[in-house]
């Protein structure tokens, strides 16, 4: 089994800003972990996934925080209240994909699988926030 994790093709922005630099940031531990990926060792596979997924939150946090700082009070509710929303979803998603995997090694692969990618999306999705935020 190949695990192929390509950039969003948001990375073609020529313009700098955050989320072209969060982009940049994780094609770097994309290069690193994708011979894990391609490895065909579940725990390597598995180790790779997760190593990235907490690559992504970490950048998701950052960018939560930075918005969190600067938003009034009263979007910076709305924010937390979205954020919360999300947790919740993404909760519901990984249930879900336990009961259908049954257990096993897949089980673990596709809850990571699931998590990364909400992540990296709601990670993307508040860089763009933040950038229009900040739009000259």
């Amino acid at each position: 089994m190949r695990i192929k994790i390509n950039a969003p093709a948001s990375s073609n922005i020529k313009e700098e800003n955050y989320e072209t630099g969060m982009v940049q940031r994780m094609e770097a531990i994309k290069k690193e972990v994708q011979p894990a990926l391609n490895s065909g060792v579940t725990a390597d596979m598995n180790d790779a996934i997760q190593k990235l997924g907490e690559s992504w939150e970490t950048e998701m946090r950052k960018i939560y925080d930075l918005l969190l700082s600067e938003l009034p009070e009263k979007e910076k509710v709305e924010l937390q209240k979205e954020q919360e929303e999300w947790i919740k979803k993404i909760k519901d998603e990984i249930t879900k994909d336990t009961k259908e995997s049954e257990g096993g090694t897949i089980e673990i692969l596709n809850t990571s699988g699931t998590t990364l990618g909400n992540t990296e999306k709601r990670a993307l999705e508040l860089a763009k926030r933040y950038d229009q935020r900040h739009k000259k």
